[in-house]
């Protein structure tokens, strides 16, 4: 049976040397980025900061954080294809700023059925044979607390020449009982470093554009995937 999140957003982060005082809610309201209603409550919020070093917003759906070498827009609530709209509309405004990666992320939190199965995850993707015989196991016990898997271009051995990749994070959700934390971190460089490619913003929103729906559907693939294939182990 396919697994669905409880809980599931996204992100998009570039990193590049940006001038965060431009990125306020009057100037994605200016630029049609977001609606009034949108502007009127990133303006009110407690957390609305705009300076030479860092701007920080947020709406109902959608938190944006830039600083000076760092720009993240991240998804609250119900994901749908306007948090795309965003994160590329935003970029294609500053196309001539630096950028020199990106990362389209994935995020979700999976309740599972039991406790067996959720213990069961751990135990796959851990397993504790090793560690027993490390410790005391009648009066110790050993959990999966942090699982990072990097999946690289080319063949085990072989020189990894294309710095792009995808991440994959397992942990214990925080937030959904007997639940399982998964993230994807699409990392791209490529799009910056290839022949006649784009080192600017303007490159990254082409990513945006171009990847971040097949990367969306890539995620909630492996993360089913993942859980399925270890609770059937």
């Amino acid at each position: 049976m396919p697994y669905s999140a409880d809980i599931f957003g996204s992100s998009v982060v570039l990193v590049g040397s940006f001038n965060p005082a431009i990125f306020t809610p009057d100037w994605l309201e200016r630029n049609k980025l977001i609606g009034t209603g949108d502007a009127d409550y990133a303006r009110t919020t407690k957390n609305f900061l705009a300076s030479h070093q860092v701007a920080v917003c947020e709406t109902e759906w959608f938190a944006l954080q830039v600083l000076e070498n760092q720009f993240s827009l991240t998804s609250k609530g119900a994901l749908s294809h306007a948090f795309q709209d965003l994160a590329e509309g935003i970029a294609s405004l500053v196309p001539h700023t630096p950028v020199t990666a990106l990362g389209l992320n994935f995020m979700g939190h999976y309740k599972l059925p039991t406790e067996a199965e959720f213990h069961k995850v751990g135990d796959i993707l851990v397993p504790k044979k090793i560690w027993n015989e490390l410790i005391d196991p009648e009066n110790e016990a050993a959990g999966m607390a942090d699982v990072l898997v990097r999946i690289q271009h080319g063949k085990r051995g072989e020189q990894v020449t294309d710095p792009d990749e995808l991440r994959i994070q397992v942990q214990p959700s925080s937030l959904v009982k007997f639940g399982v934390f998964l993230s994807c971190n699409n990392h791209r460089e490529w799009f910056a470093r290839k022949p006649q490619g784009k080192a600017n913003a303007e490159g990254a929103a082409e990513v945006v554009s171009a990847e971040w729906e097949s990367a969306w559907h890539r995620a909630e693939s492996i993360f089913d995937g993942l859980l399925m294939k270890a609770v059937a182990a």
